[in-house]
């Protein structure tokens, strides 16, 4: 008998419930369409989304090999790695859908034939793979880092300019950075505690790595009692999206490479905002801004999508629109995907995951 394994991992900052029911109704339909199939659903607890990221793609391949061998001793598989009886689906939220691809990519490279855990297929969504669109950054801010940045370098505050990012919106969260009073002691009013909607518009994309973008976070930061040091060690961990699009693109390709092994898609918000709405993001994203050019939205249309979307093959590939007609902004859409209540686009998403899965499922079972 074979076992399905489907592995759920959150993004920066998320926790367990960042999914909801999301992973109970994909289980009940899977085990509708396959019921001679066991099927197993995992929600990775929460982890420490600071640091490198290949620190958090190394303990996930440990929790995953541990989890199949597991699975492999419980069906008695005499060989689980030539011969297999436990088939992974990895889903991740934004940062989690790098976290699951970093470590495939490392099974990957051990073996061009062989693929330990078997890992059949890859489900993403809204991870930005490409980096963040330049509709989602807050332009104020950005301005108001380059008024202040000679001030913040007399402050002696800095942070590699490559790791300056946003918290990529998680839909929860578990950790909270320590805020403190004027006095240096820790603040007790929890109403003070950082807005990180707020900082989430700090940064995006291209603009993260200007000086502009890096003076406005870390002043933002410190306006705002937050402690430096937390902020960066969690900063660099999505400082993974902030790097050359060549670099991006790498990781993208050897998926397309071994595209006849495992299969990778991701599903990247859409919006249509509505007339008059006040959206999460007001400021016309047409606007020039020195040194960036014209900030071209979305998909031309007057769509919006959190995510940057490749426009060239085989990158556009692996991308797939989720639109949500209820979201104002690209963050309120990139929290909510997985709340049919405030998402108007929850159920197609929800049907077209089963039946992805079940495609990559069906190939996985005639092999």
């Amino acid at each position: 008998m074979k076992t399905l394994l489907i592995v759920y991992v959150h993004g920066f900052k998320g926790d367990s419930t960042t999914f909801l029911q999301f992973p109970q109704y994909v289980e009940q339909r899977l085990r509708q369409i396959y019921p001679s199939t066991a099927i197993a659903s995992v929600v990775y607890p929460p982890y420490d989304t600071k640091g490198e990221l290949t620190v958090a793609a190394n303990a996930f391949l440990s929790f995953l090999e541990t989890k199949v061998i597991d699975l492999e001793v419980a069906n008695g598989t005499g060989s689980p790695v030539i011969s297999p009886t436990v088939g992974v689906i990895l889903v991740g939220h934004s940062m989690g859908g790098l976290v699951i691809s970093d470590t495939t990519v490392q099974i990957l490279a051990r073996d061009p034939t062989i693929v330990f855990p078997k890992v059949i297929g890859l489900l993403c969504f809204d991870s930005p793979f490409l980096g963040l669109h330049s509709s989602v950054f807050a332009q104020d801010v950005i301005h108001r880092g380059t008024s202040k940045f000679n001030e913040l370098k007399a402050l002696g505050a800095s942070v590699p300019l490559a790791t300056v990012g946003s918290y990529l919106f998680a839909k929860k969260s578990n950790e909270q950075p320590t805020q403190r009073a004027a006095d240096g002691k820790p603040a007790s009013d929890q109403k003070s505690s950082p807005n990180w909607g707020k900082i989430a518009g700090l940064t995006a994309a291209g603009v993260a790595t200007t000086a502009a973008a890096a003076a406005g976070t870390m002043w933002y930061l410190k306006s705002q009692n937050v402690d430096i040091s937390w902020a960066k060690d969690h900063l660099i961990f999505v400082g993974a999206i902030f790097q050359k699009p060549s670099a991006l693109k790498s990781r993208l390709w050897t998926f397309y490479q071994a595209r006849e092994r495992v299969q990778l898609v991701n599903y990247y918000t859409v919006i249509q905002p509505k007339e008059n709405a006040q959206s999460a993001n007001p400021q016309d994203s047409t606007q020039m801004i020195k040194g960036l050019g014209k900030l071209i939205s979305g998909e031309g249309d007057g769509k919006r999508t959190f995510c940057n979307i490749p426009k060239e093959t085989p990158y556009s590939d692996f991308f797939v629109p989720a639109e949500n007609n209820n979201a104002l902004g690209e963050i309120e859409a990139h929290m909510n995907m997985f709340e049919d209540r405030k998402n108007s686009g929850y159920a197609t998403l929800l049907g077209e995951s089963v039946e992805r899965i079940s495609g990559w499922v069906s190939i996985w079972e005639k092999n």
